[in-house]
């Protein structure tokens, strides 16, 4: 079963093309981060351009399921509890999450299109603490290549996600 995994956001996504079959580093396909061609273009602009490589992404490996990390809508520390943009970021998420859906409707694709919180999957770790266990799980993942941990969150969305299947799968 093949996954693509996704961390949207409105200025990058990240995402890992998974073997659901094995488990581990043999498991990763690719990684990497989706970026728009000018990072200075406004919000709408750059997702327009994402969600078009996002496309060619999905295209090119043809997922049965696509997971997305999705937010509570909860702003951290980061913007001080204000909401500075929030709006934009979630954008940037919903915009994931309908090219997706679009393209598994358009394509006739059996792909099933998961959004999973945020919460539910990290369980409070740390983003750094997170980026060094799939440094640590997966040698092919570079993290000076992932300065925000993108990719590292859309592989480790997968990992949680395959595990918990298995899990449920045995019960």
């Amino acid at each position: 079963m093949k996954i693509v995994s996704l961390d949207p956001s409105s200025s990058v996504i990240g995402y890992a093309v998974i073997d659901g079959a094995a488990i581990g580093a043999a498991a990763l396909d690719a990684a990497g981060l989706i970026t728009p061609a000018d990072g200075r273009h406004p919000s709408y602009r750059r997702i327009r351009d994402m969600c078009a490589d996002l496309l060619e992404l999905l295209e090119a490996n043809a997922p049965e399921v696509i997971l997305i990390e999705w937010s509570k809508g909860k702003v951290g520390r980061r913007h001080k509890g204000r909401g500075a943009g929030l709006a934009v970021y979630g954008a940037g998420v919903g915009a994931a999450l309908v090219t997706a859906d679009t393209w598994s409707g358009i394509h006739g694709q059996s792909a099933t299109v998961i959004p999973i919180l945020e919460n539910d999957w990290t369980r409070g770790v740390p983003k750094q603490r997170r980026s060094a266990w799939v440094a640590a799980q997966y040698p092919q993942y570079n993290p000076a290549q992932d300065p925000g941990g993108d990719v590292a969150d859309a592989i480790g969305l997968a990992r949680y996600w395959v595990k918990t299947s298995l899990l449920n799968a045995k019960r």
